[in-house]
């Protein structure tokens, strides 16, 4: 069994991750809906996955198939909605944060964790640069994204903290009680853009300094709470 918490993210920091991380494109079919079960097609690259979620008295459990990326196709083209994503997996101690920013039906950014049980879910204390969490609101699933969309997407506020948090992320340092024991296998990504010249074989450091200014000019931008416009 596997148990999800999602947070949502500011679209700067999404669109930091990817520019250093690069990422990964998925499309996901829904099939309408059912009581008890729910059935979409995801078609990641060159895999399409056939996937049925189960409600019973254990708990929801999620089964997938692999299917020719031909018949992938032709189930979205039968699906009821859609949704399309870029996810980049970004490391968070021993587990990784699935970050998505999906593109239709509407725009908007998530952040994913997944663990293997309620009790490791519930130890975790996300970091500073997550958003608000939404994993009990049910407009936020990509079934119901697909089938329903969002009619607005929130506004996330920006803080130093949050930027300061990122930023450590992204260099590997992680607070000690973030080192949770969740494994979890990393999907090869495809970078969508690159913030990394390569010479010779070897990735150049990012200018992480010049990054952060350029997150403090956009942050100066965004009405922060309590203050006036």
């Amino acid at each position: 069994m596997t148990v999800r918490r999602r947070f949502l993210l500011a679209p700067s920091f999404a669109r930091l991750i990817q520019r250093e991380r690069g990422g990964l494109r998925h499309v996901e079919g829904f099939f309408p809906e059912r009581r008890d079960r729910s059935s979409w097609v995801r078609l990641e690259e060159n895999k399409g996955l056939l996937i049925l979620k189960t409600v019973g008295p254990d708990g929801e459990a999620e089964d997938q198939t692999d299917i020719p990326v031909a018949h992938a196709h032709a189930l979205l083209d039968v699906c009821a909605g859609e949704v399309d994503y870029t996810r980049t997996a970004v490391p968070i101690s021993e587990g990784q944060a699935l970050v998505d920013e999906i593109l239709r039906p509407g725009v908007l950014h998530l952040v994913t964790m997944e663990f293997a049980s309620e009790e490791e879910a519930g130890a975790f204390r996300p970091p500073e640069w997550f958003g608000p969490e939404v994993t009990a609101d049910p407009r936020y699933t990509n079934q119901s994204l697909a089938l329903h969309g969002l009619a607005e997407a929130p506004d996330i506020p920006l803080s130093d903290a949050a930027l300061n948090s990122l930023i450590d992320t992204l260099e590997g340092r992680f607070p000690a009680w973030a080192r949770l024991p969740i494994n979890r296998p990393k999907a090869r990504q495809v970078p969508t853009t690159r913030s990394k010249a390569q010479t010779s074989g070897e990735t150049l450091k990012v200018n992480l300094d010049e990054i952060e200014q350029a997150m403090m000019r956009e942050m100066e931008k965004t009405p922060q709470k309590g203050k006036p416009e």
